[in-house]
Protein backbone atom coordinates (compact mmCIF):
# COMPACT_ATOMS: atom_id res chain seq x y z
CA UNK A 1 0.00 0.00 0.00
CA UNK A 2 1.61 3.72 -1.08
CA UNK A 3 -0.06 6.30 0.53
CA UNK A 4 -1.73 9.42 -1.22
CA UNK A 5 -0.52 12.42 -1.14
CA UNK A 6 -2.92 13.70 1.57
CA UNK A 7 -0.88 10.98 3.77
CA UNK A 8 -4.08 8.87 3.83
CA UNK A 9 -3.89 5.27 2.64
CA UNK A 10 -4.99 4.45 -1.03
CA UNK A 11 -7.87 1.62 -1.03
CA UNK A 12 -6.75 -1.91 -0.06
CA UNK A 13 -6.02 -4.21 -3.22
CA UNK A 14 -9.51 -6.00 -3.66
CA UNK A 15 -7.89 -9.48 -3.25
CA UNK A 16 -6.93 -8.90 0.27
CA UNK A 17 -9.99 -6.32 1.52
CA UNK A 18 -12.34 -9.04 -0.24
CA UNK A 19 -11.63 -11.82 2.30
CA UNK A 20 -12.76 -8.81 5.36
CA UNK A 21 -15.69 -9.20 6.70
CA UNK A 22 -18.54 -7.80 4.19
CA UNK A 23 -18.35 -4.24 4.35
CA UNK A 24 -20.83 -2.09 2.52
CA UNK A 25 -18.90 -0.43 0.02
CA UNK A 26 -18.31 -3.89 -1.38
CA UNK A 27 -21.29 -5.83 -0.74
CA UNK A 28 -23.35 -3.44 -2.39
CA UNK A 29 -21.51 -3.36 -5.12
CA UNK A 30 -21.48 -6.47 -8.12
CA UNK A 31 -19.03 -5.42 -10.85
CA UNK A 32 -18.75 -6.17 -14.29
CA UNK A 33 -15.44 -8.45 -12.89
CA UNK A 34 -17.70 -10.53 -10.63
CA UNK A 35 -20.45 -11.47 -12.79
CA UNK A 36 -17.95 -12.49 -15.38
CA UNK A 37 -16.23 -14.79 -12.52
CA UNK A 38 -19.90 -16.33 -11.91
CA UNK A 39 -20.88 -17.32 -15.74
CA UNK A 40 -17.43 -18.80 -16.34
CA UNK A 41 -18.47 -22.10 -14.18
CA UNK A 42 -22.04 -22.16 -16.49
CA UNK A 43 -22.22 -25.38 -17.12
CA UNK A 44 -20.20 -27.25 -14.66
CA UNK A 45 -21.79 -30.98 -13.48
CA UNK A 46 -23.12 -30.88 -9.92
CA UNK A 47 -20.09 -33.36 -8.90
CA UNK A 48 -17.77 -30.83 -9.87
CA UNK A 49 -15.63 -29.24 -7.32
CA UNK A 50 -15.65 -25.61 -7.88
CA UNK A 51 -13.81 -24.06 -4.68
CA UNK A 52 -11.37 -25.91 -2.55
CA UNK A 53 -10.15 -23.82 0.02
CA UNK A 54 -7.58 -25.92 2.37
CA UNK A 55 -10.00 -28.79 3.56
CA UNK A 56 -13.26 -27.45 2.61
CA UNK A 57 -14.50 -27.81 -0.93
CA UNK A 58 -17.86 -26.95 -2.26
CA UNK A 59 -19.27 -28.87 -4.92
CA UNK A 60 -21.43 -27.03 -7.93
CA UNK A 61 -24.31 -28.65 -5.91
CA UNK A 62 -23.52 -26.96 -2.82
CA UNK A 63 -22.12 -24.03 -4.60
CA UNK A 64 -25.58 -23.26 -6.50
CA UNK A 65 -26.76 -21.97 -2.64
CA UNK A 66 -25.57 -18.62 -3.25
CA UNK A 67 -27.08 -18.01 -6.56
CA UNK A 68 -30.83 -18.73 -5.29
CA UNK A 69 -31.95 -15.73 -2.79
CA UNK A 70 -34.14 -17.79 -0.89
CA UNK A 71 -31.63 -21.07 -0.66
CA UNK A 72 -30.10 -22.15 2.55
CA UNK A 73 -26.91 -21.36 2.83
CA UNK A 74 -24.78 -24.91 2.76
CA UNK A 75 -22.15 -25.78 4.97
CA UNK A 76 -19.31 -25.83 2.80
CA UNK A 77 -19.77 -22.74 1.70
CA UNK A 78 -19.32 -21.05 4.97
CA UNK A 79 -16.46 -23.42 5.72
CA UNK A 80 -14.71 -22.35 2.55
CA UNK A 81 -15.02 -18.87 3.41
CA UNK A 82 -13.86 -19.27 7.17
CA UNK A 83 -10.58 -20.77 5.91
CA UNK A 84 -10.48 -17.73 3.53
CA UNK A 85 -10.84 -15.38 6.49
CA UNK A 86 -8.31 -17.63 8.24
CA UNK A 87 -6.01 -17.13 5.63
CA UNK A 88 -5.92 -13.16 6.43
CA UNK A 89 -3.81 -12.89 9.03
CA UNK A 90 -4.70 -9.60 10.45
CA UNK A 91 -7.94 -10.83 10.54
CA UNK A 92 -7.07 -13.44 13.58
CA UNK A 93 -5.98 -10.36 15.63
CA UNK A 94 -9.27 -7.77 16.87
CA UNK A 95 -8.35 -4.91 19.41
CA UNK A 96 -5.90 -6.92 20.88
CA UNK A 97 -7.57 -10.38 21.21
CA UNK A 98 -6.32 -13.13 19.45
CA UNK A 99 -9.03 -15.52 16.91
CA UNK A 100 -9.86 -18.84 16.48
CA UNK A 101 -12.35 -19.89 13.73
CA UNK A 102 -13.93 -23.12 14.11
CA UNK A 103 -15.92 -24.77 11.44
CA UNK A 104 -19.26 -26.15 11.10
CA UNK A 105 -18.43 -29.77 10.93
CA UNK A 106 -16.41 -30.36 14.19
CA UNK A 107 -19.27 -27.98 15.56
CA UNK A 108 -21.73 -31.18 14.47
CA UNK A 109 -19.43 -33.52 16.00
CA UNK A 110 -18.36 -32.16 19.04
CA UNK A 111 -22.79 -31.75 19.82
CA UNK A 112 -23.48 -35.10 18.69
CA UNK A 113 -20.45 -36.56 21.22
CA UNK A 114 -21.73 -34.16 24.11
CA UNK A 115 -25.28 -34.99 23.27
CA UNK A 116 -24.88 -38.66 23.73
CA UNK A 117 -22.10 -39.20 25.60
CA UNK A 118 -21.46 -42.97 25.62
CA UNK A 119 -24.17 -43.95 23.41
CA UNK A 120 -22.54 -43.27 20.52
CA UNK A 121 -18.81 -43.68 19.60
CA UNK A 122 -17.14 -40.50 19.75
CA UNK A 123 -15.60 -39.30 16.63
CA UNK A 124 -12.76 -37.54 18.18
CA UNK A 125 -9.93 -39.84 20.37
CA UNK A 126 -9.22 -38.15 23.93
CA UNK A 127 -5.96 -36.51 22.84
CA UNK A 128 -7.66 -34.82 19.86
CA UNK A 129 -10.17 -33.26 22.14
CA UNK A 130 -7.27 -32.25 24.23
CA UNK A 131 -5.76 -30.76 21.79
CA UNK A 132 -8.28 -28.88 20.63
CA UNK A 133 -9.75 -27.56 24.04
CA UNK A 134 -6.10 -26.16 24.71
CA UNK A 135 -6.46 -24.35 21.02
CA UNK A 136 -9.11 -22.97 22.34
CA UNK A 137 -7.90 -21.62 25.85
CA UNK A 138 -4.81 -20.20 24.41
CA UNK A 139 -7.18 -17.88 22.40
CA UNK A 140 -9.00 -15.06 23.77
CA UNK A 141 -11.76 -15.72 21.44
CA UNK A 142 -13.72 -18.63 20.09
CA UNK A 143 -16.26 -18.45 17.00
CA UNK A 144 -18.15 -21.31 16.86
CA UNK A 145 -20.86 -21.40 13.55
CA UNK A 146 -23.90 -23.33 15.17
CA UNK A 147 -26.66 -25.42 12.50
CA UNK A 148 -30.19 -25.19 12.78
CA UNK A 149 -30.46 -28.04 10.33
CA UNK A 150 -31.90 -26.74 7.20
CA UNK A 151 -33.10 -23.67 9.11
CA UNK A 152 -31.16 -21.89 10.56
CA UNK A 153 -27.44 -20.27 11.16
CA UNK A 154 -25.90 -18.39 14.24
CA UNK A 155 -22.57 -17.49 15.70
CA UNK A 156 -21.53 -18.91 19.43
CA UNK A 157 -18.20 -16.82 20.27
CA UNK A 158 -16.55 -18.25 23.50
CA UNK A 159 -14.85 -15.26 25.18
CA UNK A 160 -12.09 -16.16 27.54
CA UNK A 161 -11.29 -12.75 28.69
CA UNK A 162 -15.13 -12.12 30.13
CA UNK A 163 -15.58 -15.60 30.33
CA UNK A 164 -19.04 -15.77 28.91
CA UNK A 165 -20.79 -17.19 26.10
CA UNK A 166 -21.84 -14.98 23.51
CA UNK A 167 -24.64 -15.71 21.09
CA UNK A 168 -25.08 -13.94 18.06
CA UNK A 169 -28.48 -14.96 16.30
CA UNK A 170 -30.54 -13.01 13.71
CA UNK A 171 -33.72 -13.95 14.74
CA UNK A 172 -32.73 -14.10 18.46
CA UNK A 173 -34.01 -11.92 21.51
CA UNK A 174 -31.09 -9.33 21.70
CA UNK A 175 -32.97 -6.91 20.52
CA UNK A 176 -29.71 -5.88 17.83
CA UNK A 177 -31.32 -3.90 15.11
CA UNK A 178 -27.58 -4.73 13.11
CA UNK A 179 -28.42 -8.55 13.40
CA UNK A 180 -31.78 -8.31 12.94
CA UNK A 181 -31.72 -6.49 9.46
CA UNK A 182 -30.57 -8.69 6.27
CA UNK A 183 -30.52 -6.26 3.42
CA UNK A 184 -26.84 -5.69 3.23
CA UNK A 185 -25.92 -9.96 3.64
CA UNK A 186 -28.75 -10.99 0.61
CA UNK A 187 -26.44 -8.43 -1.27
CA UNK A 188 -23.57 -10.11 0.19
CA UNK A 189 -24.57 -13.38 -1.24
CA UNK A 190 -23.49 -13.11 -4.76
CA UNK A 191 -20.34 -10.99 -3.66
CA UNK A 192 -19.55 -14.25 -1.46
CA UNK A 193 -19.55 -16.75 -4.78
CA UNK A 194 -17.48 -14.46 -6.48
CA UNK A 195 -15.00 -13.99 -3.70
CA UNK A 196 -14.74 -18.08 -3.07
CA UNK A 197 -14.17 -18.70 -7.10
CA UNK A 198 -11.71 -15.88 -7.53
CA UNK A 199 -9.56 -16.04 -4.59
CA UNK A 200 -5.80 -17.05 -4.60
CA UNK A 201 -6.60 -19.93 -2.14
CA UNK A 202 -9.01 -21.29 -4.31
CA UNK A 203 -7.17 -24.84 -5.99
CA UNK A 204 -10.62 -26.32 -7.56
CA UNK A 205 -10.63 -24.51 -11.05
CA UNK A 206 -6.30 -25.32 -12.00
CA UNK A 207 -6.58 -28.78 -10.88
CA UNK A 208 -9.22 -30.11 -12.66
CA UNK A 209 -10.49 -30.75 -15.95
CA UNK A 210 -14.00 -32.09 -16.39
CA UNK A 211 -16.13 -31.69 -19.05
CA UNK A 212 -18.96 -29.51 -19.15
CA UNK A 213 -22.89 -29.17 -20.37
CA UNK A 214 -22.58 -25.56 -22.48
CA UNK A 215 -26.71 -25.88 -22.69
CA UNK A 216 -26.34 -24.86 -18.78
CA UNK A 217 -25.57 -21.21 -18.42
CA UNK A 218 -25.83 -18.72 -15.03
CA UNK A 219 -27.12 -15.61 -15.60
CA UNK A 220 -25.98 -13.22 -12.19
CA UNK A 221 -28.68 -10.49 -13.29
CA UNK A 222 -31.94 -13.16 -12.69
CA UNK A 223 -30.81 -12.62 -8.49
CA UNK A 224 -31.54 -9.22 -8.75
CA UNK A 225 -34.97 -9.75 -10.55
CA UNK A 226 -36.32 -10.46 -6.75
CA UNK A 227 -35.01 -7.62 -5.64
CA UNK A 228 -37.14 -4.99 -7.73
CA UNK A 229 -39.57 -3.25 -5.76
CA UNK A 230 -43.14 -3.65 -6.73
CA UNK A 231 -44.88 -2.34 -3.44
CA UNK A 232 -43.61 0.93 -2.49
CA UNK A 233 -45.70 2.83 0.62
CA UNK A 234 -43.68 6.52 1.94
CA UNK A 235 -45.83 7.61 4.21
CA UNK A 236 -45.42 7.87 7.28
CA UNK A 237 -42.29 6.55 6.60
CA UNK A 238 -40.87 4.19 3.88
CA UNK A 239 -41.95 0.73 3.24
CA UNK A 240 -40.88 -1.41 0.14
CA UNK A 241 -41.36 -4.90 -0.64
CA UNK A 242 -39.25 -6.39 -3.64
CA UNK A 243 -41.02 -9.67 -5.71
CA UNK A 244 -39.22 -12.41 -3.10
CA UNK A 245 -41.34 -10.72 -0.51
CA UNK A 246 -44.63 -10.64 -2.45
CA UNK A 247 -43.83 -14.17 -3.65
CA UNK A 248 -43.54 -14.92 0.00
CA UNK A 249 -46.86 -13.80 0.87
CA UNK A 250 -48.50 -17.09 -1.13
CA UNK A 251 -46.18 -19.39 0.19
CA UNK A 252 -48.21 -21.22 3.29
CA UNK A 253 -45.01 -22.38 4.92
CA UNK A 254 -43.12 -18.87 5.24
CA UNK A 255 -44.80 -16.55 8.13
CA UNK A 256 -45.41 -13.41 7.57
CA UNK A 257 -42.88 -11.01 7.42
CA UNK A 258 -42.79 -7.27 9.34
CA UNK A 259 -42.93 -5.40 6.78
CA UNK A 260 -45.70 -6.70 5.19
CA UNK A 261 -47.31 -6.78 8.70
CA UNK A 262 -46.92 -3.14 8.92
CA UNK A 263 -47.86 -2.76 5.03
CA UNK A 264 -50.81 -4.32 6.11
CA UNK A 265 -51.53 -2.31 9.13
CA UNK A 266 -51.30 0.94 6.86
CA UNK A 267 -53.56 -0.18 4.66
CA UNK A 268 -56.28 -0.85 7.30
CA UNK A 269 -55.76 2.76 8.78
CA UNK A 270 -55.52 4.67 4.93
CA UNK A 271 -58.63 3.11 3.80
CA UNK A 272 -61.32 5.74 3.24
CA UNK A 273 -63.42 3.69 4.54
CA UNK A 274 -62.00 4.25 8.22
CA UNK A 275 -63.56 7.40 8.52
CA UNK A 276 -67.23 6.33 8.85
CA UNK A 277 -66.60 2.75 11.17
CA UNK A 278 -67.84 3.56 14.08
CA UNK A 279 -66.75 3.19 16.90
CA UNK A 280 -63.25 5.28 15.81
CA UNK A 281 -60.35 3.19 15.45
CA UNK A 282 -56.51 4.22 15.59
CA UNK A 283 -54.30 1.59 14.01
CA UNK A 284 -50.45 0.99 15.36
CA UNK A 285 -47.81 -0.92 13.43
CA UNK A 286 -45.36 -3.00 14.91
CA UNK A 287 -42.87 -0.38 15.17
CA UNK A 288 -45.01 0.69 18.34
CA UNK A 289 -44.50 -2.90 20.19
CA UNK A 290 -40.73 -2.97 18.84
CA UNK A 291 -39.97 0.52 21.10
CA UNK A 292 -41.96 -1.07 23.95
CA UNK A 293 -38.51 -2.82 24.39
CA UNK A 294 -40.29 -5.78 25.14
CA UNK A 295 -37.70 -9.31 25.81
CA UNK A 296 -34.91 -7.29 24.91
CA UNK A 297 -31.31 -7.35 26.71
CA UNK A 298 -31.20 -4.71 29.38
CA UNK A 299 -28.14 -3.77 27.74
CA UNK A 300 -29.68 -3.20 24.27
CA UNK A 301 -32.93 -1.69 25.36
CA UNK A 302 -33.34 1.93 24.05
CA UNK A 303 -35.86 4.33 25.93
CA UNK A 304 -37.46 6.50 22.89
CA UNK A 305 -38.37 10.31 23.87
CA UNK A 306 -41.85 11.09 24.05
CA UNK A 307 -42.07 13.20 21.02
CA UNK A 308 -40.99 9.87 18.99
CA UNK A 309 -43.70 8.08 20.59
CA UNK A 310 -46.43 10.44 19.76
CA UNK A 311 -45.25 10.12 15.94
CA UNK A 312 -47.53 6.74 16.22
CA UNK A 313 -50.28 8.47 17.16
CA UNK A 314 -50.81 11.25 14.13
CA UNK A 315 -53.51 11.26 11.79
CA UNK A 316 -53.49 8.28 9.10
CA UNK A 317 -52.92 9.41 5.51
CA UNK A 318 -56.26 9.60 3.59
CA UNK A 319 -58.69 8.16 6.99
CA UNK A 320 -59.16 12.03 8.88
CA UNK A 321 -59.64 10.67 11.71
CA UNK A 322 -57.79 12.03 15.03
CA UNK A 323 -57.15 10.62 17.59
CA UNK A 324 -58.56 12.31 20.32
CA UNK A 325 -62.11 10.83 18.21
CA UNK A 326 -60.84 7.24 18.41
CA UNK A 327 -62.28 4.99 20.99
CA UNK A 328 -60.56 1.83 20.27
CA UNK A 329 -56.73 1.62 19.40
CA UNK A 330 -55.27 -1.71 18.10
CA UNK A 331 -51.66 -2.60 19.21
CA UNK A 332 -50.45 -5.68 17.48
CA UNK A 333 -47.31 -7.64 18.42
CA UNK A 334 -45.54 -10.33 16.96
CA UNK A 335 -43.57 -13.12 18.85
CA UNK A 336 -41.81 -16.27 18.13
CA UNK A 337 -43.01 -15.58 14.31
CA UNK A 338 -46.94 -15.42 15.38
CA UNK A 339 -48.88 -12.51 15.92
CA UNK A 340 -51.45 -11.15 18.08
CA UNK A 341 -52.85 -7.69 18.90
CA UNK A 342 -54.16 -6.03 21.68
CA UNK A 343 -57.33 -3.67 21.30
CA UNK A 344 -57.55 -1.09 24.40
CA UNK A 345 -60.66 0.28 24.77
CA UNK A 346 -60.35 4.02 25.93
CA UNK A 347 -63.99 4.49 26.64
CA UNK A 348 -64.65 1.47 28.93
CA UNK A 349 -61.07 1.07 30.14
CA UNK A 350 -60.96 -2.73 28.80
CA UNK A 351 -58.14 -4.82 26.95
CA UNK A 352 -59.55 -7.10 24.13
CA UNK A 353 -56.79 -9.77 24.12
CA UNK A 354 -56.84 -11.24 20.19
CA UNK A 355 -54.76 -13.98 19.58
CA UNK A 356 -54.94 -16.63 16.74
CA UNK A 357 -52.59 -19.45 18.63
CA UNK A 358 -54.12 -21.31 21.37
CA UNK A 359 -51.20 -21.28 24.00
CA UNK A 360 -50.75 -24.92 26.33
CA UNK A 361 -49.40 -22.47 29.17
CA UNK A 362 -52.40 -20.98 29.58
CA UNK A 363 -52.27 -24.29 32.29
CA UNK A 364 -49.65 -22.72 34.37
CA UNK A 365 -51.44 -19.45 35.39
CA UNK A 366 -54.32 -18.93 37.71
CA UNK A 367 -56.05 -16.95 34.44
CA UNK A 368 -55.62 -16.99 30.95
CA UNK A 369 -54.21 -13.22 30.93
CA UNK A 370 -51.71 -13.96 33.06
CA UNK A 371 -49.85 -14.88 30.12
CA UNK A 372 -50.14 -12.04 28.43
CA UNK A 373 -49.03 -9.39 31.43
CA UNK A 374 -45.43 -9.00 30.49
CA UNK A 375 -46.55 -7.75 27.25
CA UNK A 376 -49.49 -5.57 28.69
CA UNK A 377 -46.81 -4.21 30.99
CA UNK A 378 -44.44 -2.85 28.45
CA UNK A 379 -47.14 -1.47 26.59
CA UNK A 380 -48.61 0.20 29.08
CA UNK A 381 -45.55 1.71 30.08
CA UNK A 382 -44.62 3.11 26.66
CA UNK A 383 -48.38 4.28 25.72
CA UNK A 384 -48.16 6.30 29.13
CA UNK A 385 -44.91 8.21 27.53
CA UNK A 386 -46.52 8.55 24.27
CA UNK A 387 -49.81 10.45 26.42
CA UNK A 388 -47.23 12.95 27.82
CA UNK A 389 -47.12 14.61 24.27
CA UNK A 390 -50.67 13.41 22.90
CA UNK A 391 -52.39 13.92 25.75
CA UNK A 392 -51.47 15.76 28.51
CA UNK A 393 -54.33 15.33 31.00
CA UNK A 394 -53.70 11.85 30.65
CA UNK A 395 -53.74 9.79 33.97
CA UNK A 396 -54.44 6.44 33.54
CA UNK A 397 -53.09 2.66 33.58
CA UNK A 398 -53.58 0.72 30.73
CA UNK A 399 -52.22 -2.00 33.33
CA UNK A 400 -54.91 -1.36 35.30
CA UNK A 401 -57.96 -2.11 32.66
CA UNK A 402 -59.59 -5.36 32.89
CA UNK A 403 -58.97 -7.98 30.14
CA UNK A 404 -61.39 -10.14 27.85
CA UNK A 405 -60.95 -12.84 25.42
CA UNK A 406 -63.69 -12.38 22.39
CA UNK A 407 -65.36 -15.10 21.24
CA UNK A 408 -65.26 -16.57 17.88
CA UNK A 409 -61.82 -15.46 17.32
CA UNK A 410 -60.22 -18.72 14.76
CA UNK A 411 -57.33 -20.56 16.58
CA UNK A 412 -54.44 -21.92 14.50
CA UNK A 413 -51.56 -24.13 15.36
CA UNK A 414 -50.12 -22.44 11.97
CA UNK A 415 -48.16 -19.43 12.80
CA UNK A 416 -47.30 -18.62 9.62
CA UNK A 417 -51.02 -17.51 9.25
CA UNK A 418 -51.41 -15.65 12.36
CA UNK A 419 -50.09 -12.53 10.61
CA UNK A 420 -53.23 -12.79 8.02
CA UNK A 421 -55.74 -13.52 10.66
CA UNK A 422 -54.77 -10.65 12.84
CA UNK A 423 -55.07 -8.02 10.00
CA UNK A 424 -58.34 -9.47 9.33
CA UNK A 425 -59.91 -9.06 13.19
CA UNK A 426 -58.54 -5.76 13.76
CA UNK A 427 -60.66 -5.05 11.08
CA UNK A 428 -63.93 -6.91 12.32
CA UNK A 429 -63.77 -6.21 15.83
CA UNK A 430 -65.87 -2.83 17.08
CA UNK A 431 -65.46 -3.31 20.65
CA UNK A 432 -68.06 -5.79 21.88
CA UNK A 433 -68.03 -8.43 19.09
CA UNK A 434 -66.47 -9.03 15.69
CA UNK A 435 -68.80 -8.04 12.97
CA UNK A 436 -68.08 -10.57 10.15
CA UNK A 437 -66.93 -14.03 10.77
CA UNK A 438 -63.40 -15.21 9.05
CA UNK A 439 -63.00 -18.15 7.39
CA UNK A 440 -59.29 -19.00 8.56
CA UNK A 441 -58.05 -20.66 4.70
CA UNK A 442 -54.59 -19.99 4.44
CA UNK A 443 -54.53 -19.91 0.83
CA UNK A 444 -57.51 -17.10 0.02
CA UNK A 445 -56.22 -14.87 2.56
CA UNK A 446 -52.63 -14.54 1.42
CA UNK A 447 -54.14 -14.45 -2.22
CA UNK A 448 -56.48 -11.37 -1.24
CA UNK A 449 -54.31 -9.93 0.35
CA UNK A 450 -51.84 -9.89 -2.15
CA UNK A 451 -54.18 -8.23 -4.34
CA UNK A 452 -55.09 -5.79 -1.95
CA UNK A 453 -51.36 -5.01 -1.42
CA UNK A 454 -51.12 -4.28 -4.95
CA UNK A 455 -53.88 -2.21 -5.76
CA UNK A 456 -53.14 0.03 -1.99
CA UNK A 457 -49.77 1.23 -4.07
CA UNK A 458 -51.16 0.97 -7.55
CA UNK A 459 -49.57 4.15 -8.61
CA UNK A 460 -46.28 3.99 -7.90
CA UNK A 461 -45.67 -0.12 -7.93
CA UNK A 462 -47.37 0.23 -11.46
CA UNK A 463 -44.23 0.40 -13.75
CA UNK A 464 -42.84 -2.71 -12.33
CA UNK A 465 -45.93 -5.38 -12.88
CA UNK A 466 -46.59 -7.17 -16.10
CA UNK A 467 -49.06 -5.75 -18.64
CA UNK A 468 -51.07 -9.21 -18.22
CA UNK A 469 -51.38 -8.82 -14.09
CA UNK A 470 -52.37 -5.28 -14.53
CA UNK A 471 -55.31 -6.52 -16.57
CA UNK A 472 -55.80 -9.15 -14.14
CA UNK A 473 -56.28 -7.20 -11.03
CA UNK A 474 -58.62 -4.10 -12.99
CA UNK A 475 -60.53 -7.47 -13.49
CA UNK A 476 -61.18 -8.08 -9.84
CA UNK A 477 -63.31 -6.06 -7.75
CA UNK A 478 -64.32 -6.79 -4.34
CA UNK A 479 -61.59 -8.89 -2.14
CA UNK A 480 -63.62 -9.33 0.98
CA UNK A 481 -65.63 -12.28 -0.92
CA UNK A 482 -65.13 -15.52 0.12
CA UNK A 483 -62.82 -14.21 3.27
CA UNK A 484 -66.14 -14.65 5.68
CA UNK A 485 -68.65 -16.76 6.33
Amino acid sequence: MEENAEGGLESVDMKVSRHNKPKKVHVKVICAQDKQIIKSIGGLGDDRTVVRVGDAFVTMHNFKCLLERSEYLNGDVINAYINLIAAEKHLLYRDGSSIYLENSLTFYILYRDGRYGEKSKPSLKEDTIVERVTNYLSHDMVFIPINIERTHWYLGVISGKKREIQVLDSMGKMGRDELTYAGDMEKFRLKLAAILLESDNNTAIESEDTESNADETIDPNEFYAYSKEWVISSNPYPITVNLEKLQGILNVNMPMDRDIFNLGARMLACDVLTSFREPKCHFLDLKFFWDCNYRRHPLHRVKPEPKKLATYFDVWPNSGVTFSECQLVFVPYRSCESYGVFALDRKDRIIAIIDPTPFSQWNDYNHPSFYYLPKIQKIAKTYERAMEEVDPMWNDDVYDWRHIFPSFVPKTMDSCLTGFLVLELMNSWDGQLFHRLLRADARMLRKWFLIEALKFTWDRCAPNIPEDLKAALHSIGDTRRGKYI
